[in-house]
């Protein structure tokens, strides 16, 4: 038999309503349309504290039992908090807890009515009722003790009502997930939000790419190799603005808004720095946030050459020589003989000591030529593992006669001396630009055929060209440019058929 809505109401408000102690009531299995156990023990807990705060603002239904109990058949969750309000102490066994008293042929049905009817609030509402609480001067430690939360909670389902009420609304329409809310409500301004989340493809609404747009000229404190190197609480100091993530795990990441403040601040670093190697005895030394090779690609370089070792060293080396032969032989004697595999061992790891020692005097004796330093210079950087890094030995394109004849007079044989690389002097092509183009497309044609009918070679050559941007490219640069695995596809017919008029012939 199917029961309406009605004919519950009408059950349900011919009962009689009433305050029973707590130590009446147990929890009836025969009648319990939830299974018992089914919540989770931080639901119960953040019940608990509402009830304690608020008390019981839902009546239970139950049946009448015997010796004075009373059997709950609806409401299971409540009880369960009551019980951990008793046992902690928080209210007396006696606790007066308002129920509705059915009866026992309606109590099944009673418990569906309150578990199938009920509406539970969408979690919008829950956002904004969090919001009106700290707005009539509740405390985020008062409103997160009576709910059961931390504070930490609290702040972020305040965070998420202040999302734009226009995105709100398309939240409850399930237009946007919860992921994409918490990313939007990390920025406060609403025009920003609207704005990104309208450019965001509708078949890329992902959190991950949602960040990486709203972020677009902000620096990571934990992932930009600058922002490590002057560090967040320097930053801070200075008085750079920042934002930080509500909904990141990480309590010690932001995002930096001021770049040329964090620019500044490395720069200032950087110059303590460059003074030390300017005593060295460069005859420059640049100083930049980032090594850029573009601007530096056409200047030589020097090479560093082994000097003699002093008397010390060379003794030390000879000991060292002498040692390591000794220790060979004796290993080499136990591997003929079969012998100890413990001594061999032991031979073998002090061998490998020595030769590590041996390898260190060796690279104190690899320097920079001091008659040609004069002539070169070097600049200091922010490396990528955000510690300052320099290259060393750059001969500037002005500096590179007097490097050259400097390296002459020093019989080091002039422009063929391994000690000075420059760059290689430009030629005259072979073949002119538009015979280039021709031959370029119709090769770039050629590969495009061959990938059409070979997908298994066209799938290895766009993951080599991925690793490529991932692992090879050791420069980053902030702004943080695309997403580095980003694929797009565009069509170069037109571009081949410029290029070559007889495109349309070839066999591709």
């Amino acid at each position: 038999m199917k029961f309406s809505k009605a004919e519950i109401d009408a059950i349900i408000a011919a009962s009689p309503r009433s305050l029973i102690s707590f130590n009446q009531l147990v929890c009836s299995e025969a009648c319990q349309a939830r299974a018992a156990g089914s919540s989770t023990k931080m639901s119960i807990a953040e019940l608990a504290a509402s009830i304690k705060e608020s008390g019981v603002l839902q009546n239970l239904i139950v049946v009448q039992g015997t010796k004075g109990r009373y059997e709950v058949c609806a409401g299971g969750r409540r009880l369960e908090a009551l019980t951990l309000l008793v046992n902690n102490g928080d209210i007396a066994e006696n606790y007066p807890v308002p129920v509705l008293i059915v009866p026992d042929d309606k109590a099944l049905i009673a418990s569906l009515a309150e578990n199938c009817f009920h509406i539970p609030t969408h979690p919008a509402d829950e956002y904004l009722a969090f919001a009106k609480l700290i707005g009539q001067g509740k405390s985020v430690e008062d409103v997160a003790a009576a709910f059961g939360v931390t504070p930490l909670v609290i702040k972020r389902r305040m965070k998420l009502a202040s999302v734009s009420p226009k995105l709100m609304t398309l939240f409850r329409q399930e237009q946007i997930g919860l992921d994409c809310l918490m990313v939007l409500a990390s920025v406060d301004d609403h025009q920003k939000q609207e704005q990104t989340w309208a450019a965001l493809p509708s078949w890329n609404r992902r959190p991950d790419y949602l960040r990486q747009m709203l972020t677009q000229g902000e620096v990571e404190s934990d992932c930009d190799p600058v922002a490590r190197y002057v560090t967040l609480k320097v930053y801070e100091k200075a008085g750079g603005a920042l934002r930080r993530d509500l909904f990141s795990d990480d309590n010690k990441k932001a995002y930096l808004l001021d770049v040329a403040l964090l620019e500044k601040l490395a720069t200032e670093k950087l110059q303590k720095r460059a003074k030390q190697i300017m005593a060295e005895g460069w005859k420059w030394v640049d100083v930049r946030v980032r090594y850029a090779f573009d601007e530096y690609v056409k200047y030589g370089e020097l090479r560093k050459t082994k000097r003699p070792p002093d008397v010390q060293e060379a003794t030390s080396l000879k000991e060292l020589d002498s040692r390591i032969a000794v220790l060979h032989e004796q290993m080499e004697a136990l591997s003929d003989d079969d012998g100890d595999e413990e001594a061999f061992c032991k031979f073998e790891a002090e061998a490998e000591g020595l030769e590590e020692q041996r390898k260190a005097l060796e690279e104190k004796l690899i320097v920079w030529p001091s008659d040609l330093m004069g002539r070169a210079g070097c600049v200091v950087h922010v490396g990528n593992s955000g510690t300052v890094a320099v290259k060393c030995g750059l001969i500037r394109p002005e500096d590179r006669s007097d490097m050259v004849e400097a390296s002459r007079q020093a019989g080091e044989g002039g422009a063929d001396n391994p000690l000075v690389s420059l760059p290689s002097p430009k030629t005259r092509p072979v073949h002119s630009e538009k015979l280039m183009r021709c031959l370029t497309a119709h090769r770039v044609a050629a590969v495009q055929a061959e990938l059409v009918d070979r997908p298994d070679v066209a799938l290895a050559a766009i993951t080599a060209h991925l690793a490529q941007k991932i692992f090879a490219d050791t420069v980053r640069y902030y702004p943080r440019t695309e997403n580095t695995l980003a694929i797009t596809a565009t069509d170069s017919q037109f571009d081949l058929r410029s290029a070559a008029e007889d495109i349309e012939d070839s066999a591709a």
